[in-house]
């Protein structure tokens, strides 16, 4: 910003800003007119999006937490245990139904590790 030229108010003017749009995190795509009206006037994939995510966080935790039960004396996790079982499989089908929306949309991003990844971001 000093090879700019600014002047200090200016200076301060513009890290405030910026600061404030850094605060605002995922809401700053609200100041986005275009991004705003499709928001609002097709709310559902939002709506629809966030609660996966969500769920996704929780049984991914749940996951975690379960692993650390499933560990005998030693050291092997015990992958056939029910409930890690039917943690995978509610993982599994969130992610290809986030798949298939994404190709409907025009996405050519395939891999379920991948969504995963960017779901949990």
């Amino acid at each position: 910003m000093a090879a700019c030229g600014l002047d200090e108010g200016k200076t301060r003017t513009w890290v405030n800003n910026i600061t404030d749009m850094m605060n605002e995190g995922s809401k700053i795509l609200l100041r986005l007119p275009k991004i705003r009206k499709a928001i609002i006037s097709h709310p559902e994939p939002l709506i629809w999006y966030n609660k996966k995510r969500l769920e996704l966080e929780l049984l991914y935790l749940k996951r975690l937490n379960r692993l650390v039960q499933c560990i005998d004396k030693n050291g092997a996790v015990n992958f056939s245990d029910n409930t890690l079982q039917a943690m995978y499989t509610r993982m599994f089908y969130i992610l290809k139904k986030a798949q298939k929306s994404m190709y409907r949309e025009g996405s050519r991003i395939d891999s379920l590790a991948e969504i995963c990844n960017m779901m949990l971001m």
